[in-house]
């Protein structure tokens, strides 16, 4: 019986870890498909062919400029302020594209993937009690975690 508990528990496991694609059961680090993330716009903001064909542009615009600027030298905290400054032109060619109504329900659904990603701590997941945070229940610095 212990072991039939056992294979459906290490089951239940790996399927989690598969349903969450590469990397498993890793944190923040996830990013959705553009493909998928332009399916769920279209769908959650009502937007027409033409919207939605301006907003995948768009959106791959600002992916391969994030990737360029990910795959430069230097620091991931210095990029910030051009990070901050690609979503704010992305931002701003949502606006273009989408009615008032389409662009005020964008606008809450992005601040709420940002309050989320923040939550969990960035790429990876570590924030604040989590796998080499610094919270309640992370290790103090310079004691384990990554």
């Amino acid at each position: 019986m212990k072991k039939l508990a056992l294979a459906i528990f290490v089951a239940l496991i790996a399927s989690i870890a598969v349903a969450q694609g590469p990397g498993g059961m890793r944190g923040g680090g996830q990013r959705m498909d553009p493909k998928a993330r332009l399916e769920k716009m279209t769908k959650d903001l009502g937007l027409n062919a033409s919207q939605s064909k301006k907003v995948g542009d768009l959106q791959t615009k600002m992916m391969d400029s994030m990737k360029k600027l990910r795959s430069a030298p230097g620091d991931f905290k210095s990029k910030f302020p051009q990070m901050k400054k690609i979503r704010d032109e992305f931002g701003a060619g949502m606006k273009k594209i989408l009615t008032p109504a389409q662009f005020a329900k964008f606008d809450k659904m992005e601040k709420e993937r940002m309050s989320r990603m923040r939550g969990m701590g960035g790429p990876g997941g570590r924030g604040p009690g989590g796998p080499g945070g610094r919270g309640p229940g992370g290790p103090p610095p310079g004691k384990g975690g990554a």
